[in-house]
């Protein structure tokens, strides 16, 4: 049963993922530290499970069946992100990934972890990519390319979670509640949803009740792919928002590995738009009321907008009053924004140094939101 009660997060910030973190406690007692590097290296080059290694071997055979329920009310959180694929992405650059650096215990962690903070574009790119995966519509289903991602980005949490306690030169602290925790994760998965839909709406994207509960229940359905308590797993727009704000009032505070790490996504992001300073702009944009609360913005000690400012206002008003107008007739609410779709473009062409391109979109979606796969 949903709990979102303050005494329960406490007990929540002590759990990880127990069935596991009980294998991989094992494998390094046998293997020694270094075996978590080497698996996580081989796990971040690829979309593929190296399903030779005997750790991933042991922990695909331990997870647990999970069967969908509410299929068709998946379906339909998954159309929301069909709809609007495009704008969903710069949400995730400018909007949900900042929330997650203002969780000021949960972001240790990932500063933590040297491939996330030295790269965030990479980290934007590679998020990206778990989206787009699960929110392929029958994705989820067992053997679909949104099922094979979770189970992955579960095993990547465990071995962070493990590694980040064996670390001596960086002691994690007992403060911060265990690595990854499930407050932790439940916070993140809002990002994605509660977060994403207020972002959508701020835009003017007219999304129904009805479709936000949808892309709700979908968000919830990857939490129990990724072994999120299902007490943490809210299924309507209601409860996400009642979870998103106490997470928030708990914690959001000012770190300065959270402004470390902002700064370093704006630089990035900034790349991926073609006017200077419109990165920060937009962030300011979703970040001056979110649905954690009022205090992200100042959590996060954003530098101070350019001029852009403006135009990110003024195009949001006019996304508004176009849409008012062109929802009356059919197929107006597949209209792209011109600027979502082409930082969700500039994302596919992104390249890597070793050349390889870090995101890729699906035919049926890059053909929706007018996107070519190359140059």
């Amino acid at each position: 049963m949903f709990n979102a009660s303050s005494e329960w997060l406490d007990r929540m910030r002590s759990v990880g993922d127990p069935g596991v973190d009980d294998l991989i406690a094992e494998y390094v007692a046998t293997r020694g530290p270094e075996s978590l590097d080497r698996l996580l290296r081989e796990l971040f080059r690829t979309q593929r499970m190296p399903e030779a290694d005997p750790l991933v071997r042991s922990y695909l055979t331990a997870l647990p069946r999970i069967d969908l329920v509410d299929r068709d009310v998946i379906a339909g959180g998954q159309h929301v992100f069909g709809l609007y694929g495009p704008e969903v992405l710069m949400i995730l650059g400018s909007y949900s990934l900042p929330l997650a650096y203002a969780a000021g215990h949960g972001v240790q962690v990932v500063h933590r972890s040297r491939r996330l903070k030295d790269d965030p574009i990479r980290r934007l790119c590679d998020t990206a990519q778990m989206v787009v995966n699960v929110m392929q519509p029958g994705e989820l289903e067992e053997g679909g390319v949104g099922w094979l991602a979770t189970r992955k980005v579960r095993l990547i949490h465990a071995l962070v979670r493990r590694r980040v306690q064996l670390d001596a030169v960086n002691p994690w602290r007992e403060e911060w509640g265990l690595p990854i925790n499930q407050e932790d994760q439940a916070g993140t998965l809002l990002t994605f949803s509660i977060a994403t839909l207020h972002g959508l709406r701020r835009m003017g994207a007219k999304v129904t009740s009805a479709e936000a509960n949808a892309y709700i229940t979908a968000w919830s359905a990857v939490g129990r792919f990724l072994g999120v308590d299902p007490s943490l797993l809210p299924s309507s727009e209601e409860e996400a928002t009642l979870l998103a704000l106490r997470i928030g009032e708990r914690q959001v505070r000012p770190t300065p590995e959270g402004r470390q790490l902002t700064a370093q996504l704006l630089s990035s992001v900034q790349t991926l738009f073609p006017v200077p300073g419109y990165a920060t702009s937009l962030t300011h944009f979703f970040l001056q009321d979110t649905v954690f609360g009022k205090n992200v913005a100042a959590a996060l000690e954003l530098p101070k907008a350019n001029w852009t400012r403006w135009l990110v206002t003024v195009r949001a008003a006019q996304k508004r009053r176009i849409l008012h107008w062109l929802d009356w007739f059919p197929g107006a609410r597949r209209r792209r924004s011109w600027v979502a779709r082409q930082f969700a473009q500039r994302m596919i062409l992104h390249k890597r140094p070793d050349a390889d391109t870090p995101f890729e979109v699906p035919p049926t979606f890059r053909g929706r939101w007018g996107l070519h796969a190359d140059r």
